[in-house]
């Protein structure tokens, strides 16, 4: 089954939301606003568009243990591992949102001190609460995978320090505009109770080849409470089931082994274990072993064959009651969703009688035909294909069963009828078009339950919305308190900023999670959401006269916000008949007029001529209000515009870059729709790439002349600056890339940004392992060093907004929100001047090698010395030399003994020069 990216479907804005309240989420009022079956689809074509290397139409394998191994070789330091960093005069500072999480697919409460929290979020990486989730703390570290599918803690009595985490989500991955989180690169482990993490050296590979270890998609894992002896971890995993009796040290294959895309694992306090392999697998079903060594396949007769991921719930209490909940296409229970799309779910019970389960010696029951179908459009039991699924069976009660999708139920007769059960979060239940709300204080697209040790009443809820308690999951209605605080995991495509008055306003848009508003510079400052969906462009008419948000598919509103964030008017912009639009779809303000307006409809340029012409209508629909459609703007068929950039001086000259690699300029854009000239690339020796998607056209506010474009394709050069409006161009990626031709492990290039500043001009690049700045192009030899090391560290950087008056920059990532600082000198930045003209001749020999080989470099000077080796995860595996050494030619030893056969990164930092080298050690 190929990979998928599912669409989340809630799109739109609460009106007048505060802090602290329940968000409402309006929708737009025709159906192809609103996400369909086909969103998914038009999601994963947005992430490919951007991220596949074209040569081969993939995203590279293990791109991102690659990319962040080749980040520790720049200067500035990567992982922040290399011993030193250059010092930056301008700090990047948490913005937040401190009040919103990011997806979370794995959570877990510490048995053994109930005021711990563990949560996992999907594209931000591990997090630590001693407090009830009042507060968190990252524990995951730049260098460690940041998309967790997973965890599970060893609940064995003097064992409760141990815990495991998986890594790469199998379904749903917001990889794409976020880094290519596509695959893991294994588990991981904690013997300190989730404070620090180690990646563990069995579940990681050194190929890049492609798919090659089962730990690389990782869906659940689970460690035995019943052996004494041996510490046994299962991993539900792509293909089958794995386990370890040595607390992940070794790994085999326990069940399956073939290409199965689904898999599930759960285990009883006994240690009998229940597993589920999707149909598409050699091995396919759902089985059960009472040792963890013989597996009997228990599925049975009349259950479907096709389904899809199949969920377990393991009742606490009597653990013969075994719920088994998934999507079944053709089978179940068919629920029609509200745009018309059928989704099959299936729900199943198994009582465990006697022998080895199978026959007689198990008794089913099917009760599918009693999940939620009643109420409106969003009331009824939609899991999205398989990406939001879970079943819980309440502790001290075994009639009481949970289960999740979009939305979270109870039935307090184990689902025997459909009259007693209640719908208890997600959506808010009655919800109709056009006005959606949530669930008061909860979120859709649930993902794990947990009960609290002790008190069964108290359950944490964790979705794509973050960390949710309720102190009382037997309510009628049931209430919840967001613990989103400090949890900084909110994964952003988009930020925009006042850029006429110096404030402290930002609006951004995130992934599953609308657009934010904040007026405060303090990180705990509660941010607020004046609109939902998948939060896109967004930007602040001077002064804060109009603001303008958007939505995935095109879909714009233009809204009056007040001094709290909360919608005061708006109105639907879109124009009528334009179509074809990207999934996070670009448009841009003239900044020297900000009622005009340039937008990207597929191959179409749109130009409104007078915004401020718009009523406030409170309107649902698409307008023709002031648009006008340019002629055909990309030439090449099937390409779509995807980057957007107005001139400040002089005026109304559009560039635009497309997803079929070329650049176009129009000058005197602002009025009647003038030919677009095409200015891709034609200077002798500095061809674009043959193909690739342009991500960002950047211009230089003093002068329209100088503009720099970006490609974020892997596998193709990456960055182009001209001087002179495009008549020629020269390459700017400099040591961004591993190869004149881009390709090998260099980062996907998102944004860029030129910044006159005192002193000079200061460029920026948000990548997907950072963010970049140099004050010198040169290039192929133009030097980018790392910014904001220690906070936006590694996290993939999709967009940058500056603002010349005070030098603001916002920094929105898909990871861990927003960021800012300021930069009004060269001097503010990492770019300081390279005092070795010189190469190292860093060099080993032999390579690759068996034994050992010898690293030699050369000194000029007395310098400060740095000579380490990392493996393809960014982890430190040795030191060679740390200190202060004097000048001539130096020599190591680095051997092979001990060490898994691959490939290593030797990194020698002398200065703040840094180079780095590839040494293998063969099989």
């Amino acid at each position: 089954m190929p990979f998928v990216v599912i669409a989340v479907l809630y799109l739109a804005w609460p009106v007048g939301k505060g802090a602290g309240s329940a968000a409402a989420h309006e929708y737009f009022g025709d159906a192809d606003a609103i996400g369909s079956g086909e969103d998914a689809n038009e999601r994963l074509a947005y992430e490919v568009m951007m991220l596949a290397d074209p040569a081969t139409g993939k995203i590279p394998a293990h791109i991102r243990a690659r990319e962040l191994a080749y980040a520790a070789t720049l200067p500035g330091g990567g992982f922040s591992v290399l011993g030193r960093t250059t010092a930056s005069s301008v700090p990047f500072d948490r913005r937040g949102p401190w009040n919103v999480g990011g997806r979370t697919r794995a959570f877990a409460i510490d048995v053994n001190n109930t005021n711990n929290f563990i949560a996992g979020s999907c594209s931000g990486g591990m997090w630590r609460s001693t407090d009830q989730g009042a507060s968190w703390v990252t524990t995951s570290t730049n260098a460690q995978h940041q998309s967790v599918s997973c965890l599970a803690q060893d609940t064995r009595a003097g064992h409760t320090n141990v815990w495991y985490y998986g890594s790469g989500e199998a379904y749903g991955a917001s990889a794409s505009t976020t880094g290519a989180y596509y695959l893991g690169n294994g588990i991981y482990k904690s013997l300190d109770s989730g404070v620090t993490w180690t990646l563990l050296p069995s579940t990681t590979s050194t190929s890049f080849t492609g798919f090659d270890i089962w730990s690389d998609l990782v869906w659940s894992i689970v460690a035995d409470p019943s052996n004494a002896t041996q510490d046994i971890v299962y991993a539900a995993a792509y293909g089958g089931i794995y386990k370890s009796t040595d607390g992940g040290t070794t790994w085999s294959l326990a069940l399956g082994g073939g290409t199965a895309y689904f898999t599930d694992i759960a285990i009883s306090p006994t240690g009998v274990v229940y597993t589920t392999i999707s149909s598409d697998g050699s091995t396919r079903g759902l089985f059960r072993s009472a040792d963890g060594l013989t597996f009997t396949n228990i599925t049975p007769a009349g259950f479907p064959t096709t389904y899809n991921r199949i969920k377990i719930g393991i009742c606490p209490d009597d653990e013969t009651q075994v719920y088994f909940l998934g999507n079944t296409p053709g089978f179940g229970q068919p629920d029609t969703n509200y745009v018309g799309d059928v989704e099959w779910n299936s729900l199943w019970k198994y009582k465990y009688l006697s022998g080895d389960g199978t026959g007689a010696g198990g008794a089913w029951s099917d009760r599918s035909l009693n999940l939620p179908t009643a109420g409106g459009p969003f009331d009824k039991f939609q899991c999205q294909g398989s990406y939001d699924l879970v079943v819980k069976v309440k502790p001290g009660d075994t009639n009481t069963v949970f289960i999740g999708g979009t939305n979270l139920y109870r039935s307090t007769t184990a689902f025997t009828d459909n009259t007693n059960t209640r719908f208890i979060g997600g959506y808010q239940e009655g919800a109709t078009l056009p006005i959606v709300n949530m669930y008061a204080e909860h979120h859709p697209d649930q993902h794990d339950l947990v009960f609290f040790p002790g008190d069964p009443n108290k359950m944490v809820s964790a979705n794509d919305g973050g960390i949710f308690v309720t102190n009382d999951n037997t309510a009628a209605t049931v209430f919840w308190n967001s613990r989103n605080n400090g949890y900084l995991s909110t994964m952003f495509y988009t930020c925009a900023i006042d850029h006429a008055q110096t404030n402290d306003i930002i609006v951004a848009g995130a992934q599953d999670n609308g657009s934010w508003y904040t007026n405060s510079s303090s990180l705990t400052a509660p941010w607020v959401t004046p609109r939902g969906g998948d939060g896109s462009y967004c930007a602040i008419a001077d002064n804060g006269v109009a603001y303008y948000l958007s939505i995935q598919n095109g879909k714009m509103m233009k809204a009056k916000l007040n001094a709290s964030g909360g919608v005061d008017s708006f109105a639907r912009i879109d124009p009528i008949g334009a179509k074809n639009y990207l999934f996070i779809n670009p448009y841009i303000l003239d900044p020297n007029n900000n009622n005009i307006m340039y937008l990207a409809g597929g191959k179409y340029l749109w130009r409104n001529n007078d915004l401020s012409g718009i009523p406030y209508a409170s309107n649902w629909d698409s307008i023709s209000t002031n648009w006008v459609k340019f002629t055909d703007s990309v030439p090449a068929p099937g390409a779509r515009i995807t980057a957007l950039a107005v001139s400040k001086n002089p005026a109304n000259r559009v560039y635009y870059g497309t997803s079929a690699r070329r650049v176009f300029k129009v000058d005197n854009a602002n009025v009647g729709t003038p030919t677009p000239v095409d200015i891709s690339s034609t200077t002798p020796g500095v061809p674009f790439p043959a193909a690739g998607n342009v991500s960002c056209v950047a211009v230089d506010p003093d002068n329209a002349d100088h503009v720099m474009v970006t490609f974020s394709n892997y596998g193709v050069y990456s960055i182009f600056y001209s001087e002179n409006g495009g008549t020629t161009w020269a390459k700017a990626a400099g040591n961004l890339e591993v190869s004149a031709t881009g390709g090998g492990e260099g980062p996907s290039v998102r944004w860029a940004s030129i910044i006159p500043v005192t002193g000079g001009t200061v460029y920026l690049v948000g990548t997907s392992v950072g963010l970049y700045a140099t004050t010198q192009l040169q290039g192929t030899s133009t030097v980018w060093y790392w910014q904001g090391a220690s906070t936006i560290g590694n996290s993939v950087v999709d967009m940058i907004d500056y603002r010349q008056n005070d030098g603001l920059v916002v920094v929105a990532t898909h990871s861990h929100g927003i960021f800012s600082g300021h930069i009004t000198h060269v001097a503010d930045v990492n770019a300081v001047s390279d005092p070795f003209a010189t190469s190292l001749s860093l060099t080993n020999f032999p390579n690759p090698f068996t034994g050992e080989t010898s690293i030699r470099f050369s000194l000029e000077a007395d310098s400060y010395v740095s000579l380490r080796v990392y493996d393809v995860t960014g982890r430190l595996v040795h030191v060679l030399a740390e200190g202060r050494q004097g000048a001539g030619n130096k020599q190591y030893a680095f051997p092979a003994a001990g060490r898994v056969p691959g490939v290593y990164n030797c990194v020698l930092t002398v200065g703040d020069h840094t180079e780095a080298r590839k040494i293998v050690i063969a099989q």
